[in-house]
């Protein structure tokens, strides 16, 4: 499954939500795939000192439909994490993806915005003639907050495109493992950041097998 991450609006946590599906999705046996399409190289740049068992990373742009096209083959599982301003590039990830992901911080403005992204996602439809499934995923989320428990009910009132049931809060442990190249189910299993990643693989792995009839 080739799963993008993307959000035109930077600042959405995109690489920080990328990393931990990749590597929590390698620690679960499934060979796995990053490709790092950002000119800043977050992803690879954390990664690149930290060799992991079943994950491999890739640097891409423009060419980034070729190079899925030619690993495809050898993972069950790709994630690709797009720069926020470079049409070309996120265009051309949605294009050869199974599933789109777009990270929201949990602001109006921030939800507002990411219509710019889902009108790219239906450009690009229409260009391949094909549907893309799309979610939104809630990140960075303060969840002692009141608009926390009412920002569900706002992005459904604006878009038809789905909220996955799971969320990531606004937490240090994010930041805290990846400065060793761990996943925080890793870092910490036991932790609340661990519980919610380990609840959004699970999430995204039965979008996987639903997708492939099992």
């Amino acid at each position: 499954m080739i799963i993008t991450l993307t959000n035109q609006k930077g600042g959405c946590g995109k690489s920080t939500v990328t990393m931990n599906l990749a590597l929590g999705t390698a620690a679960l046996n499934y060979n796995t795939a990053l490709i790092d399409t950002d000119e800043q190289k977050s992803c690879i740049e954390t990664l690149q000192d930290f060799p992991k068992t079943n994950l491999q990373l890739f640097e891409a742009g423009k060419n980034v439909g070729e190079l899925v096209e030619k690993i495809k083959n050898k993972f069950h599982f790709i994630f690709i994490d797009t720069p926020p301003h470079s049409h070309n590039i996120m265009y051309n990830a949605m294009a050869v993806s199974d599933f789109i992901i777009i990270p929201l911080q949990a602001s109006p403005l921030d939800i507002k915005s990411a219509k710019r992204t889902i009108d790219a996602c239906e450009k690009v439809e229409g260009k391949i003639n094909q549907k893309i499934p799309c979610y939104f995923l809630l990140n960075r989320v303060n969840p002692r907050t009141k608009l926390s428990k009412e920002i569900g009910t706002y992005i459904r009132e604006l878009y038809t495109i789905p909220l996955l049931q799971s969320r990531l809060h606004n937490r240090v442990a994010y930041a805290q493992s990846l400065m060793y190249g761990k996943s925080v189910i890793e870092h910490n299993r036991s932790s609340d950041a661990a519980l919610e990643v380990t609840k959004l693989l699970r999430e995204v792995h039965r979008l996987f097998q639903s997708k492939n009839g099992k």
